[in-house]
């Protein structure tokens, strides 16, 4: 913390990443929040003279300025009563019914849509001091009185639940939603890191994946999308399996995507790659373009298993996707 009258430097969101689990940890100590299906943004909120509002930025995980994608939530920001903050959270798109719906936010870009909502879950910085030493459940008590503090508005607090995580898991996992992300009260926030501090738990199989290729039906119609990921080292680029179906309502506009990064070669590597008529009748592709893919299962060829495509994510680094498997 700064000392009296100093101010600490505002910082940069770099967002702690949580680790994924097979289910949620036991006991007491720890906080178990709703897993958001949208995207995660950090809302910068800079003063800029006494006589002028606030100017508030949305950042993406990548850091690239989303605040034109999002303005009314950007302008709600700006509004909190700080003189400058660093939130933590995630926008979506917010059914009637309490759940998300991430094939609406793809198309929410740029528009007053009053469906938008920014769940704030974190305050890492405010009004000249870092926060990112104190325990969790103190920087979401100040959150929390700063936005109790606000107008009525697309931003809103994320509650928790201290209870036992299987419980809320259940619960959870009957509601719908994508997941549970359990964090430990007293942890601080450590910027780009992904510990056991916060796990999270998914009710459904579901993760990001780069695409590789794809297959037409015919001249116009695209029939499936070949995605696949990179193992540990970064450079091995594994195929997964051919995605058919949840892209049909923007057929056209991924494809008028998918044109440009065409090529002559195979992108998946020699020993994990399509075979038979998937191989010779696909159009390959620079692996640029991140989607969001929910699956039964990986089959025994490490294969998915009745793949549905949910929609692009173009916050996530097409570099940084790997398989995603619980850990101890």
């Amino acid at each position: 913390m700064a000392a009296a009258g100093a101010r600490n430097p505002f910082p940069r969101y770099d967002p702690e990443l949580a680790l994924l689990v097979a289910a949620p940890p036991t006991g007491a100590g720890w906080l178990h929040e709703i897993k958001r299906d949208g995207y995660r943004i950090g809302a910068a909120v800079q003063r800029t003279a006494k006589s002028k509002p606030n100017k508030a930025t949305l950042l993406s995980r990548r850091r690239l300025d989303w605040t034109k994608q999002f303005p009314a939530i950007a302008a709600a920001a700006a509004k909190l009563p700080v003189e400058d903050a660093l939130l933590d959270g995630e926008v979506v798109i917010l059914l009637p019914d309490g759940r998300d719906d991430f094939h609406a936010l793809q198309n929410a870009g740029g528009r007053q849509d009053p469906r938008l909502v920014y769940f704030a879950f974190d305050l890492l910085y405010l009004d000249g001091e870092s926060l990112l030493r104190l325990p969790l459940i103190a920087r979401k008590e100040r959150l929390a009185a700063i936005i109790s503090a606000s107008p009525p508005g697309p931003i809103q607090y994320s509650d928790h639940f201290t209870g036992e995580g299987s419980a809320f898991f259940e619960v959870a996992s009957a509601a719908g939603v994508e997941g549970v992300v359990s964090k430990r009260a007293t942890s601080t926030y450590r910027p780009g890191s992904r510990t056991a501090d916060w796990q999270k738990t998914k009710c459904t199989q579901r993760q990001e994946f780069v695409v590789g290729g794809y297959l037409k039906s015919d001249a116009t119609a695209l029939a499936a999308l070949h995605v696949g990921y990179y193992d540990s080292d970064g450079t091995t680029f594994r195929f997964a399996g051919k995605v058919g179906t949840g892209f049909q309502t923007i057929e056209a506009a991924l494809l008028r995507e998918l044109k440009p990064l065409s090529r002559l070669t195979c992108p998946f590597a020699t020993s994990a790659r399509p075979t038979g008529k998937d191989f010779r009748e696909a159009i390959w592709l620079t692996p640029t373009i991140v989607v969001e893919v929910e699956f039964l299962s990986w089959t025994p060829q490490h294969h998915l298993r009745h793949p549905s495509f949910k929609g692009l994510r173009r916050d996530k680094d097409p570099a940084s996707v790997r398989r995603e498997e619980p850990a101890e």
